[in-house]
């Protein structure tokens, strides 16, 4: 892989990894339509989405260190255990354990997926869930949560090792579905992202220095994912306060169809 190749890539992945739309599905695309393959190796997945956990750290530090100081707080204190910090560390580590379990039980299966063909019909799945999703519920803080809430957003993150199907997309949508409001849904999914990402990040380790990809093309593929899923982010946040999500869907459709049609005549 050249460094172009992997900056591309990278970019892919930061635009498409917050975003609704499924930043497997799309790096899958990518490597198709460019022309390097139908199938994507495994290290590009860890490679880009340790650029986008980086972005991720960055704008939601607040929320990650309430979440981190609120856990070590109250593991001494009964106080703060009161606190919202306490209870969105526990709901986000609750809601990881299906994630994992279904990631990792699974995973020799979903690799099999990562193909244009399985790609296009997830694609269609993911718009279809963001055009029936609610603009916001009333749960404004983790407080309001239920262990419930966080077990069916783990679960719904899980399903999203599916290629196509979008790992933001569905969580959020399922959190909005639970009654969290549109800032809340972001924020509880994007906390239990960076656990599942950190995780795969260093399970990954041996996976990526057995490639004899060089430094510059992982530099490239970590630092595009990075610039892109920080802008990618924040822009995010903004569209679900404008209750805009669903317009998501007809992009996917339209990709997916495109790619149906083209696999069709080849």
């Amino acid at each position: 892989m050249n460094l172009l190749q992997a900056i591309i890539l990278g970019i892919v992945q930061g635009l498409t990894e917050f975003l609704p739309v499924s930043s497997s599905g799309h790096l899958v695309l990518a490597n198709y339509y460019f022309g390097w393959g139908e199938e994507l190796p495994l290290y590009v997945d860890i490679a880009t989405n340790t650029g986008t956990f980086l972005a991720a750290l960055v704008v939601l530090r607040r929320d990650v260190w309430q979440a981190l100081s609120g856990f070590l707080q109250g593991l001494t204190s009964s106080s703060a255990r009161q606190q919202e910090g306490w209870r969105m560390a526990l709901l986000v580590i609750l809601g990881s354990i299906p994630t994992a379990m279904i990631g990792l039980g699974l995973k020799p299966v979903f690799e099999t997926l990562n193909q244009p063909l399985y790609v296009s019909f997830a694609l269609i799945v993911t718009g279809i869930v963001l055009w029936f999703t609610p603009k916001s519920g009333s749960k404004k803080d983790a407080l309001s949560l239920s262990w419930l809430d966080a077990t069916i957003g783990g679960l719904a993150q899980g399903l999203a090792v599916i290629p196509g199907i979008s790992r933001a997309g569905s969580t959020i949508s399922t959190m909005l579905w639970r009654g969290a409001s549109n800032d809340l849904a972001p924020k509880f999914s994007f906390l239990m992202y960076m656990i599942v990402s950190f995780g795969v990040a260093i399970l990954g380790i041996e996976e990526v220095l057995s490639q004899d990809l060089g430094l510059a093309p992982l530099l490239g593929m970590t630092l595009a994912s990075f610039v892109t899923g920080y802008l990618a982010l924040k822009w995010l946040f903004a569209v679900l306060r404008k209750g805009q999500f669903r317009w998501f869907a007809p992009y996917l459709w339209l990709i997916a169809t495109i790619t149906l049609i083209r696999l069709a005549m080849t």
